[in-house]
């Protein structure tokens, strides 16, 4: 047998390589997230990645404020970086819920502002260890319950003031920073959040998009075609609407209104890929809880085609 020459040999590695390419499955577009509440909030986050990985998901979405506090050492953030990797979990988004929830964007005070701006600016740093994992922002909220507080447009105009003050921050660390569409009264249609989002110009600034919490007075599938690739993570729950005029609920996937089919179809649409991650409570008396709502994810999953 003639010994190969080096052309020959580089013929064949290359051969090989593409042959071992090929054989790799595609990885998957979507994979499955599971948000840290749905846990009892005493439970350590290793845990959590080990029951969730039994279940078969992969991502985890944590908040500033439990287990990684705004005072953690960034030892402290890295160990959980470590234990994450070793789990074979993601960290796929951080609510950035501690100093910021205090001291809202859209308050009249710019020192109560600065002190939320502060607290973002110390999410970022953290998040450039979480595999630079976006960040979940609240804009501010209008108000509590019946109790009015602030403005609509001053809430823009004051929020839009401090984004600003972020972005360059969050570019140079690689993070993207945005707001989710919530029941905070505020950005309230897909055509307001585009807008808040395409004021910035900026590739740091996306949404966060909760398929649920439209239900009350849109259509998630309008949301997610009007906001395409603005998107940058996505949040599953599920919405009851009443028969009548009063407020419907939210109830588990696949037993309320939200149309899945439609919305797994919006999002291949739009070319949205990466993880759905579930908001949904444990129940302590049912141990299979977190592997039904597994189950129900690869059935909407499966929507997608």
């Amino acid at each position: 047998m003639q010994p190969l020459n080096r052309r020959d040999f580089m013929a064949a590695a290359s051969a090989t390589a593409a042959g071992a390419a090929l054989a790799q499955p595609p990885a998957p577009r979507y994979r499955k997230g599971f948000w840290c509440m749905g846990f009892p909030k005493t439970m350590p986050y290793v845990e959590c990645f080990r029951q969730l990985r039994n279940a078969g998901f992969e991502g985890f979405d944590i908040q500033l404020g439990d287990e990684i506090k705004l005072s953690s050492p960034l030892d402290q953030v890295k160990r959980l970086a470590e234990d994450a990797r070793k789990a074979g979990v993601t960290i796929v988004s951080m609510y950035v819920a501690e100093g910021l929830n205090a001291n809202p964007l859209n308050d009249p005070s710019p020192d109560v502002r600065a002190k939320g701006v502060a607290a973002v600016e110390k999410a970022i740093q953290f998040a450039t260890y979480l595999d630079h994992c976006p960040l979940l922002l609240v804009p501010g909220r209008l108000g509590s319950g019946a109790k009015f507080q602030f403005g609509y447009q001053d809430t823009w105009d004051r929020a839009t003031a401090e984004f600003r003050k972020l972005i360059p921050r969050a570019a140079e660390a690689r993070v993207i920073i945005g707001p989710e569409n919530l029941w905070n009264k505020f950005l309230l249609s897909p055509i307001e959040m585009r807008s808040f989002v395409d004021q910035f110009k900026s590739p740091w600034v996306k949404v966060h998009f909760d398929v649920a919490n439209p239900m009350q007075y849109g259509y998630p599938q309008d949301w997610i075609m009007t906001l395409g690739q603005r998107i940058t993570r996505v949040h599953l729950k599920d919405y009851k609407l009443s028969a009548r005029s009063e407020q419907g609920r939210f109830v588990d996937l696949l037993e309320g209104d939200v149309d899945w089919k439609e919305v797994m179809a919006c999002l291949g649409k739009t070319g949205y890929s990466g993880f759905l991650s579930v908001e949904a409570t444990q129940d302590p008396n049912d141990p299979d809880r977190l592997m039904k709502i597994s189950r129900a994810v690869d059935k909407i999953l499966a929507m997608a085609g």
